[in-house]
C-alpha cells in the first residue's frame, strides 16, 4: 500500500507540473523488472484491454492516471463525451460481462449510477453520470490483494 500511495502521489505530481523541466517518456520505469517490487509503470495513456470505453469517449488525460506492472494495474481513468448516460450504462454493463468482468452490485443516484465489477483479485468501479452534452465515466481499477502481496516481507526491502 505504501508503494502505491507513493506511485500514486508520484503520477498526481507529474500531471500537477506537466511544463516543470522535462516531460516523462510515455512508459516510464519506476522500478525494473528485476527489482523486489516487480515492474512498474507509469502510463499516461493507458487503456486496459479488457476495459472497453464507448468510441464517442474522450479520455481526460488531465485527470486520468494509471500503472501497469507485472504484479498490479491500477488506475483511474476519466472519459466524457455525446452517450446518453443510460446507454453508456448499457454499454458497460454488456462489455464489462463479455470481457470477463462479474457485476457485483449497482448504487442509483439522482443522476448517476455505480457500477461495481470483479475479476479474480481485480475491482473496478465505474460511476456514469448526466452531463448537459451527453455522459461522463470515472473508471477506477485497483487490484487490492495483488497490493497486499507488496507489502508482504517488502517493507524491509532496502530498496523498497
Amino acid at each position: 500500500m505504501r508503494m502505491q500511495n507513493t506511485l500514486i502521489a508520484l503520477a498526481f505530481a507529474l500531471a500537477a507540473f506537466p511544463g516543470c523541466g522535462e516531460a516523462p517518456p510515455d512508459d516510464w520505469v519506476v522500478a525494473g523488472p528485476d527489482s523486489a517490487q516487480g515492474d512498474v509503470t507509469l502510463y499516461r495513456d493507458v487503456q486496459f484491454h479488457d476495459i472497453p470505453v464507448p468510441d464517442e469517449y474522450t479520455l481526460l488525460r488531465r485527470e486520468s492516471y494509471s500503472f501497469q506492472g507485472s504484479l498490479f494495474r491500477h488506475g483511474q481513468l476519466k472519459y466524457q463525451g455525446p452517450v446518453e448516460w443510460t446507454s453508456a450504462l448499457d454499454f458497460y454493463r454488456r462489455e464489462l460481462t463479455a470481457a470477463g468482468w462479474r457485476l457485483n452490485k449497482t448504487e442509483r443516484g439522482f443522476d448517476f449510477r455505480v457500477l461495481y465489477f470483479d475479476k479474480g483479485p481485480e475491482r473496478l468501479i465505474v460511476v456514469v453520470r448526466q452531463i448537459r452534452n451527453g455522459s461522463r465515466a470515472e473508471i477506477q481499477l485497483d487490484n487490492v490483494d495483488k497490493n497486499d502481496l507488496l507489502l508482504k516481507g517488502r517493507l524491509n526491502d532496502p530498496g523498497y
